[in-house]
């Protein structure tokens, strides 16, 4: 008898288990839990971010102006089309379907940031914000965009599962270790990083670069349009605007670094030149800190909407989340989840010590944190 049917094990052999492959690893990277507060402080402050935009666009009398239909004064034609927005759809195109969506939006702004009835409340934004972005494209910014695509995220989160009144409701306190899945936290990451780079790549004017010396930051800050305060002086430092643009560049090109060193900074135990180059010089903090300043800037200087405050509440996802020292029933979860995961353990090394075992147990390969 020869080949595999042949071999037989020795009495008390052991039989390691294959390392696992990319697949595997990805999937139980995907398959992580954490607390709920890095995406629960993004909910709010997203919230925040865009009650203040609904709020000042009614105050400056601008919904029926914005999202009205083009009868009564609207800027949009949406309300000629054969096929319009499924609300317009369902309630007809009038001034009172303007007032519907327009208060949709907010009430679920608000609940939502509240942490009340999350998901539904969340998907309600999702669906009233896409609404009035159909019914006036030129409204719908890119932050916009980038607000919707992090709510949906959001929804699939359980982001109401702390620091929200559904936490309150469930276990009669507002905050909770209970754990969610990491990967929207994840997807929030890459977008971010994707938005940068992309911004990067797409400064193709020479103004951007030394070819148009550096001039970019200038030319923005002596835009009436987009000035925040007469800059007229800004002559007498240009260099320090030439800075600015290159370091504009340099920081959004650099995004997709950052995020190979957080990977990097998650796995600071395995070997590699450039890992523990990028960790030494603590790239991450360098790079968030200049992210940081850069949207300071915008806010002091620029007049660009919500974009900086939007760009800014997403940047709690970077921060992974903890679990408390509280005391509370959640921890008490996790607690009795590592003792069992203790016990089967101690289980499984008996089972290595007993003569006759032949095969080792399979263990998780998770990547520490």
């Amino acid at each position: 008898m020869s080949g595999r049917a042949g071999r037989r094990r020795l009495p008390g052999t052991v039989v390691e288990a294959p390392e696992p492959g990319r697949w595997h690893r990805f999937v139980a990277l995907m398959d992580e839990r954490e607390p709920a507060t890095s995406l629960a402080w993004v909910r709010i402050l997203v919230a925040a971010v865009l009650m203040a935009d609904w709020i000042h666009v009614g105050s400056l009398g601008l919904v029926q102006t914005l999202w009205g239909p083009s009868t009564a004064g609207g800027f949009g034609d949406v309300d000629t089309w054969e096929i319009g927005p499924p609300i317009h759809q369902w309630l007809g195109a009038s001034a009172a379907t303007t007032w519907i969506t327009y208060g949709l939006a907010v009430t679920s702004t608000l609940a939502f940031g509240l942490g009340l009835f999350t998901r539904v409340s969340g998907a309600v934004l999702v669906f009233a914000s896409a609404q009035l972005a159909q019914i006036l494209g030129q409204s719908d910014r890119g932050i916009d965009i980038a607000i919707r695509i992090v709510l949906i995220l959001l929804v699939c989160s359980g982001s109401g599962e702390t620091l929200s009144l559904d936490c309150r409701r469930k276990h009669g306190r507002w905050t909770s270790d209970t754990p969610i899945p990491a990967w929207p936290r994840y997807l929030i990451i890459v977008q971010l990083c994707w938005m940068y780079f992309g911004a990067g790549i797409h400064k193709t004017q020479a103004a951007w670069w030394p070819s148009g010396d550096w001039s970019a930051l200038y030319i923005i800050l002596r835009d009436p349009h987009f000035a925040r305060f007469d800059f007229a002086w800004i002559e007498s430092v240009y260099p320090l605007t030439q800075l600015g643009t290159a370091g504009t560049i340099a920081f959004e090109l650099l995004a997709p670094v950052f995020g190979l060193a957080l990977w990097y900074r998650r796995t600071a135990d395995r070997p590699g030149r450039l890992r523990r180059a990028l960790n030494r010089i603590r790239f991450v903090e360098v790079w968030l800190v200049s992210a940081i300043g850069f949207h300071v800037a915008l806010m002091a200087t620029l007049q660009l909407g919500i974009f900086p405050y939007g760009m800014l509440a997403f940047y709690p996802a970077f921060r992974r989340p903890s679990a408390s020292r509280s005391g509370s029933g959640s921890e008490s979860e996790s607690e009795s989840e590592s003792e069992s995961e203790s016990e089967s353990e101690s289980e499984s090394e008996s089972s290595l010590a007993a003569p006759n075992s032949s095969e080792l147990p399979a263990r998780d390969h998770r990547d520490s944190t």
